[in-house]
């Protein structure tokens, strides 16, 4: 029979707290149902189903004196204990990307002891596997009951217990590797489940005053509370971490290049399908092996190294690098070995330098042969027109001598000098100028500081500079004049240089070319000039900068490494100033 009760307030106040967290969990149940269908969310909701049972079970139980009906709640009751543990795990597996692990086999032998558990509490008078002596022992105005639990009893509902705390420690795995997106969510489900937890275990194990009185229901109320800040205030189910987890990993196994790990003993702990596929090995077994026994590497020889691996029948190279491991404290624990497939980058080295020494030595060789050829030819024929034609030729095969000359120089300026070096852009510009003007019969003005020091590579400036004077120069048919002018150095010390020319301008296309960085067969550059000088610069850390008109083509060049910023103008105060000085110069040198 149930309690007589005249008003609410006579409800006793396990009774009232019960049910108020059945209450709050059937709305969270009612708020959380839009998410159905989301991994996560599923497992969650067959939580709150359980979490509802139980506490609507033990609430009402405590209100039925009758011994057949009171013992029929608590068996419904023991229902909703053992059905939390499960579902949750499930939940904190999903959430935090370990979704996988739900699916396996073993996960569903762990469902298995609920469920065997719910068929022996049903089946307790049969056999009293699960508690003997069942009996009612009112406390508080509240029809609690006394037993005594067997092994089955603290065996069901402590294996729930340590799936539900599976899923707290999932949770708080997540506190700490995912940052402040997920963090106060995640604690505070995780925070939720301890109260009822603790509550649960105290009654188990008898360590109250009141031994019969299971106050885990009663419980639930804070972990209510807690669970919709985090559901439905904080937007748990918005922010998942499975992206997270799963884009790390996609990472690591997409990755075409072969990856492992190894701990400070160089044993392999983990390993990607690249990497299985060219030792030959399969993930599963592999882990745990020593790394020499299944690569031939060492760590403290491998960075660096190349070796060779046949995939395929093919013969493939593969670079190896390596790298520290370090947890949160900063401690090495173990390193990552990286394979890069160079055999196609090698193997297209190989064919350029072949090809370059080809072009750069037979080729140069056979043409100057061909240029002495045409100009003997051209000194003994009475023929004008012929005479004409072999001139022509003669020019067109000291062109591609000179393109050889330039792609000889570009490579002895980036191959055979040092990265760095200190000295007067002034002596430079100045050596370039001499130099141009007895090849071209041009003009050559050079406006820069004498004690402008730079700190970068000679050759390559120099290289720079004088294939972009000398474009100036020969490509202006009327009195070639062109100005190399310092415009001043920037906070960072960057040194910002112009060449400027009177010619014609370079043609739209040439600076498309330049500016997209390569040639298709149906727009390209008249020559190397300008591409060396952009090679140059960019090896040097500086850019370059075309601005053409009419008037002629004005090049922006700008180079890291001034040496005493002081020592030069700067190019706030002064850059304009410098650049009509060079202009006023320039007309007066034209006007001459």
């Amino acid at each position: 029979m149930f309690v007589p009760s005249s008003s609410v307030l006579s409800i006793p106040w396990p009774v009232a707290g019960s049910l108020l967290s059945g209450v709050g969990t059937a709305l969270l149940l009612w708020c959380l149902r839009e998410h159905r269908g989301t991994p996560s969310a599923d497992w969650l909701l067959l939580t709150l189903v359980a979490q509802a049972v139980w506490c609507f079970a033990y609430g009402a139980g405590l209100l039925v004196f009758d011994p057949t009906l009171r013992w029929a709640l608590e068996a419904l009751t023991w229902t909703g204990i053992v059905w939390t543990g499960v579902p949750f795990l499930a939940f904190g597996l999903t959430y935090t990307g370990r979704g996988a692990l739900v699916k396996t086999p073993w996960f569903g032998l762990l469902a298995l002891v609920p469920a065997v558990t719910t068929v022996l509490v049903v089946t307790n008078p049969l056999h009293e596997l699960v508690w003997t002596g069942f009996r009612l022992e009112p406390v508080f105005g509240a029809a609690t009951v006394a037993y005594e639990p067997n092994a089955w009893a603290f065996f069901g509902i402590m294996t729930a217990t340590v799936f539900a705390a599976s899923g707290t420690l999932l949770l708080f795995d997540t506190v700490v590797s995912y940052g402040p997106l997920y963090r106060t969510e995640a604690l505070a489900v995780g925070l939720s489940t301890l109260p009822p937890g603790v509550a649960l275990l105290v009654w188990l194990f008898e360590l109250g005053p009141v031994p019969q009185l299971n106050l885990s229901a009663v419980l639930f109320l804070p972990h209510v509370a807690l669970d919709a800040y985090a559901f439905v205030g904080g937007d748990l189910f918005t922010y998942s971490p499975s992206v997270r987890r799963t884009a790390d990993r996609s990472a690591i196994e997409d990755l075409e290049n072969p990856f492992l790990a190894v701990d400070t003993d160089e044993r392999i702990v983990d390993c990607n399908p690249a990497a299985a596929s060219l030792f030959g090995v399969a993930k599963p077994t592999v882990l745990g092996d020593p790394l020499t026994a299944v690569t031939e590497l060492r760590i403290d020889d491998a960075d660096g190294r190349v070796i060779t691996r046949s995939d395929g029948g093919e013969r493939r190279e593969f670079a190896v690098s390596t790298s520290r491991l370090r947890n949160d404290s900063g401690r090495v624990v173990g390193h990552t070995v990286i394979l890069q497939d160079i055999t196609d980058q090698r193997r297209r080295e190989q064919r350029l330098e072949i090809l370059n020494r080809v072009l750069r030595h037979n080729l140069r060789n056979d043409l100057t042969a061909v240029r002495g050829y045409v100009g003997l030819a051209a000194d003994r024929t009475d023929d004008e027109d012929v005479r004409a034609s072999l001139e022509t030729a003669a020019a067109d095969v000291d062109g591609v001598i000179g393109m050889t000359e330039k792609v000889r120089a570009f490579e002895r300026a980036v191959e055979a000098t040092p990265a760095a070096g200190t000295f007067s852009a002034r002596n430079v510009l100045d050596a370039v100028a001499a130099d141009l003007e007895g090849e071209t019969g041009g003009r050559v003005a050079v406006t820069v500081p004498t004690d402008l020091t730079l700190r970068t590579n000679r050759d390559l400036f120099e290289l720079a500079v004088s294939n972009l004077v000398e474009n100036g120069l020969v490509h202006d048919d009327e009195d070639p004049h062109v100005t190399v002018a310092f415009e001043g150095v920037d906070p960072d010390r960057t040194a910002v240089f112009t060449v400027r020319d009177d010619g014609p301008g370079i043609p739209d296309h040439e600076l498309a070319v330049l500016e997209r960085g390569e040639e298709t067969p149906l727009e390209h550059g008249s020559g190397l000039g300008l591409w060396i000088a952009s090679w140059a610069v960019t090896a040097v850390g500086g850019d370059l900068a075309f601005e053409t008109d009419e008037g002629g083509t004005r090049v922006t060049v700008r180079l890291p490494g001034v040496v005493d910023p002081s020592a030069a103008q700067s190019a706030d105060g002064t850059r304009a100033d410098r650049s009509a000085a060079a202009d006023r110069r320039a007309n007066a040198d034209r006007s001459r």
